[in-house]
């Protein structure tokens, strides 16, 4: 039963970072407004373009860097090196990473007046679920340490 829980984990998990969006793109030019996940980007305005695919490991790789650590941590929680404070610590880091590159990016503007790096504002629904999963996971480990 253990190990199906944590595959459950492991799978939620990959589908939370890869397929939930992590941000809203807000291009402050003639450009679209879109969702931004890792897998897809998909307009807020319908008439600009399609849903196109893979473009946050081209534009936006540096806004979703720490995912990939929150993963790592994910991994090694199952490999019971599990750290609460740094498990919380990744996933605000993961979600604080595309605001805090935000703001001069806002200032850090062309000649022609458009922004040279992209203006995201997070989606905190992997540090929503980083929360659950350590509330979760550090009431599984009072009752374990109960038992025994």
């Amino acid at each position: 039963m253990k190990r199906y829980r944590a595959v459950l984990i492991l799978l939620v998990s990959i589908l939370i970072i890869f397929f939930l969006p992590f941000g809203i793109h807000i291009d402050l030019g003639p450009g679209p407004i879109a969702l931004i996940s890792m897998i897809w980007e998909i307009p807020l305005q319908p008439a600009w373009y399609t849903i196109r695919f893979f473009s946050a490991f081209q534009y936006f790789f540096v806004f979703c860097f720490f995912r990939f650590f929150f993963l790592l941590e994910i991994i090694l929680l199952l490999f019971n090196k599990y750290n609460k404070i740094r498990f919380i610590l990744i996933g605000v880091i993961s979600e604080l990473i595309p605001l805090v590159l935000s703001i001069p990016a806002l200032y850090i503007l062309n000649s022609q007046g458009d922004n040279l790096l992209p203006i995201i504002l997070p989606i905190p629904i992997l540090l929503i679920y980083d929360l659950i999963l350590a509330l979760f996971l550090s009431k599984k480990r009072n009752i374990n340490n109960l038992e025994n």
